[in-house]
């Protein structure tokens, strides 16, 4: 029994497009025979390695960590929560609309983003404030995140989070919740990157007053972001990578990489329905529906890893 199909035989929630099985078989022996030497991960974050929903709760995104806290407000005293929700109702279906054009998408997100940040400035959030709402959100790795980012760094496989988040909030939770992320920084090598949105504070009062560099949003996850950077450094001589994503625009992390050899798309649709399985197939090799564990990326490292 070939990989594919014993990965499939073993997860039903695991979907591949029958044009693609020999391809992605293909490529699954490919990234196995050559080991994790070879290998590299570029991971979104929000709801790809976060969970997604528990117990039927939608929990909360990087940037909705600090907007469903009941400490962060408006200057009318209004909870930043009511207007950020009114935000995410006007933009989220745009963003998950699998009939429109990632063109049309694009001026949305921006309006999206831009309107998001301007919230937050009002607030005087302050950097002080940020590990306190990082500890007290609902925001959980999927199940068995921890082990497949431990696992990476202890085999020293370059991992890239590649988020159009709050890149601020990444770090605190991995700095809590992973330990050998913590340690990482007192190694020569770091091993995780992280590419977001990372907030910028004035120099005297230390209040967030937005974001550095280029606004990153859902659908400009270009590779031009990582050039210059110890990462792109490291994956030089790595030919081969997985890519996680749950949106149809992250398998734009990695455009315009070079000398890349085998590639394995992997999706998490958040939110099953027939139509955007279908359109999840034509774009991911692997897409995992409604599931809140990262089995399946983990069963792959071990075949790997073997």
């Amino acid at each position: 029994m070939s990989i594919l199909d014993r990965l499939l035989s073993t997860n039903h929630q695991l979907h591949v497009d029958e044009e693609k099985h020999i391809q992605v078989n293909k490529i699954l022996t490919a990234l196995i025979e050559d080991g994790i030497d070879k290998l590299h991960i570029v991971a979104d974050y929000d709801y790809t390695l976060s969970r997604y929903e528990k117990n039927g709760q939608i929990l909360p995104t990087t940037f909705g960590v600090i907007e469903s806290c009941d400490k962060v407000r408006l200057p009318d005293n209004t909870l930043l929560r009511i207007k950020a929700d009114e935000l995410r109702l006007h933009y989220h279906p745009f963003e998950m609309d699998v009939h429109m054009s990632v063109e049309q998408k694009i001026p949305l997100m921006i309006e999206w983003w831009r309107a998001a940040q301007d919230l937050l400035i009002s607030c005087n959030i302050t950097k002080s404030m940020l590990f306190d709402i990082v500890k007290e959100s609902q925001m959980e790795f999927k199940d068995g995140v921890n082990e497949f980012i431990a696992r990476s760094l202890k085999d020293k496989i370059p991992i890239l989070i590649f988020s159009a988040g709050l890149g601020d909030i990444i770090e605190i939770f991995l700095e809590i919740n992973v330990p050998a992320f913590r340690l990482q920084e007192h190694t020569p090598t770091e091993s995780t990157h992280i590419v977001s949105n990372f907030m910028d504070y004035d120099s005297k009062s230390f209040h967030f007053t937005g974001f550095k560099d280029k606004l990153i949003h859902a659908f400009n996850k270009n590779e031009y972001e990582i050039y210059d950077t110890p990462y792109y450094n490291q994956i030089k001589q790595r030919p081969n990578v997985i890519l996680l994503g749950d949106t149809l625009g992250d398998v734009g992390m990695i455009a315009g990489m070079k000398n890349l050899q085998n590639i394995l798309k992997i999706g998490f649709l958040n939110n099953y329905n027939e139509t955007k399985l279908k359109v999840y197939k034509s774009v991911y090799d692997l897409v995992i529906c409604n599931d809140q564990t990262f089995t399946i990326p983990n069963q792959i490292l071990d075949e790997i890893q073997k």
